[in-house]
């Protein structure tokens, strides 16, 4: 009996059941994008329609969002990890760290 549960239980791992805390992935994945553009675009003191997306992937309680920021005619690649399953997303970590323009 045992071993049925937890053969089932890893089954329903490896095929994705749904998990409640996670249940829009695709409103986690936007959202996880339009923060980080919104915040890398702060920090780098640049308009955010100059921070483009490269990648974006769910990783468990992350979504990992990789940008493009092109400032004084250099490409420099942020990547931006958004925490996800609490009330709200919220950034965990953005490397490497932006530095605000001179201006």
């Amino acid at each position: 009996m045992l071993k049925s549960l937890a053969a089932a239980a890893a089954l329903a791992i490896l095929i994705g059941v749904p998990n409640p805390a996670f249940a829009d992935p695709v409103a986690d994945r936007n959202g996880a994008i339009a923060l980080c553009r919104t915040e890398v675009a702060a920090r780098a003191g640049v308009d955010a329609g100059t921070v483009r997306l490269d990648q974006a992937r769910l990783r468990g309680r992350l979504v990992r969002v990789d940008l493009d920021v092109w400032r004084e005619g250099r490409l420099q690649n942020i990547r931006c990890d958004v925490a996800r399953g609490g009330p709200a997303l919220t950034i965990a970590s953005i490397t490497p760290a932006v530095q605000t323009a001179a201006r």
